[in-house]
């Protein structure tokens, strides 16, 4: 039992660490206030910066349906929207250049076979980047949509007068049920590590639905070339190589979202997720030390609490008020500032412990299983 007890103040420590060191740093953060986010003026030619808005789509015609319209509605002039249609078969490309031919902001690109063996949206990214006419990049995914007609606007604010890179935020829709609240809550957690520790000066990933860049960056770095062959990354791999201390900025106006539309079924969440960390493995030491103590952290506390409640029920108890007091005051503050919303009672325990161990149980399926299915 000493042993139990040590475990979980090693855990409760490195828990408190987290939120007191890392995610309090969202809850301070403040973004641009609203008058100098509506003009975005670059410094050599003093007017708005220009913007490329990239979307690569498979087969993705009716969501583009809902999202092509709501980017063109942004009120920012200076901006052209390149669709990558890649290798669709669903009448996308015909259907969108007919719609959309008097617009001269609107452009699309079909995309009939990727290179053997390179990842189909890395080459699709690529060729829609090459077919870019301006520095600043802002990419999302047609299965978003926008929070707002500034998303633009704010994004590319969040740059200042120095960051080549902006991490934006792209919850998912609220709907019924707990596996919608499992979806929410784990997107939530991950914004709170990548935004965190931006903030600490150690970034390491970003999300594609919601990504700005330049476009020098991407040139200096060859692309995706060093994982062109990896599935997945095209957005955490990427920041892992060009992100520093001094090059990244953060959005999290809820203006500024993209909303994305979440799983319907668990297995098709599990294998999305199992996809998504196992690009994890090729992050920088540090970052995946750094991570590993976290969710190692999260699951031990749980784990030594459980075990000793059974011979120590008010060490255990107290313990666990220590870490959910902190974790209630913090969580919900953050979760506010995003814009998203949850029951205390939830954020307790049930969802917390459901998320850490999921997250386990899909860490142990890459390991005895290391085959990645995209679909």
């Amino acid at each position: 039992m000493q042993i139990v007890l040590y475990i979980l103040m090693v855990a409760t420590a490195l828990q408190l660490f987290s939120f007191l060191f890392f995610y309090i740093r969202i809850v301070n953060f403040r973004d641009l206030s609203p008058d100098k986010q509506v003009v975005c003026e670059d410094t050599n030619h003093g007017n708005e910066k220009s913007v490329s808005v990239i979307v690569c789509a498979h087969n993705e015609l009716e969501n583009l349906k809902r999202l092509i319209p709501a980017l063109l509605k942004q009120q920012y002039k200076n901006f052209e929207l390149i669709i990558a249609d890649d290798r669709s078969d669903d009448g996308s490309f015909d259907y969108f250049r007919n719609e959309y031919a008097h617009d001269n902001r609107f452009k699309i690109i079909k995309i009939k076979k990727n290179r053997e063996g390179e990842n189909a949206k890395k080459y699709a990214l690529t060729k829609a980047i090459d077919e870019a006419n301006n520095e600043v990049l802002l990419l999302t995914d047609a299965d978003c949509i926008p929070t707002s007609d500034r998303w633009i606007v704010l994004m590319v604010a969040a740059m200042g007068g120095e960051k080549e890179i902006v991490l934006g935020y792209s919850p998912y829709e609220y709907r019924k049920g707990f596996l919608n609240l499992l979806i929410r809550y784990e997107t939530l957690h991950t914004a709170m590590q990548y935004f965190s520790f931006a903030l600490a000066g150690i970034p390491y990933m970003g999300v594609g639905r919601n990504l700005l860049y330049k476009k020098s960056v991407f040139e200096k770095n060859n692309g995706f070339n060093s994982h062109i062959f990896t599935t997945g990354g095209d957005d955490d791999l990427f920041i892992r190589e060009v992100a520093n201390k001094d090059n990244v900025g953060i959005c999290l106006s809820k203006e500024a979202q993209m909303v994305s539309f979440p799983k319907e079924s668990y297995f098709s969440w599990f294998n999305q997720k199992r996809r998504h960390l196992s690009v994890g493995t090729k992050y920088k030491l540090k970052h995946k030390l750094l991570l590993g103590i976290q969710i190692l952290s999260h699951g031990l506390f749980y784990l030594s609490i459980c075990f000793l409640f059974w011979f120590d029920y008010y060490t255990a108890f107290l313990f666990l008020m220590i870490r959910s007091l902190v974790f209630v005051v913090i969580f919900p503050l953050i979760a506010r500032k995003l814009g998203d919303k949850y029951k205390w009672w939830w954020l307790l325990l049930p969802i917390d412990v459901v998320y850490i161990f999921n997250n386990l149980i899909i860490t142990l399926s890459l390991v005895v299983y290391k085959k990645i299915k995209w679909s």
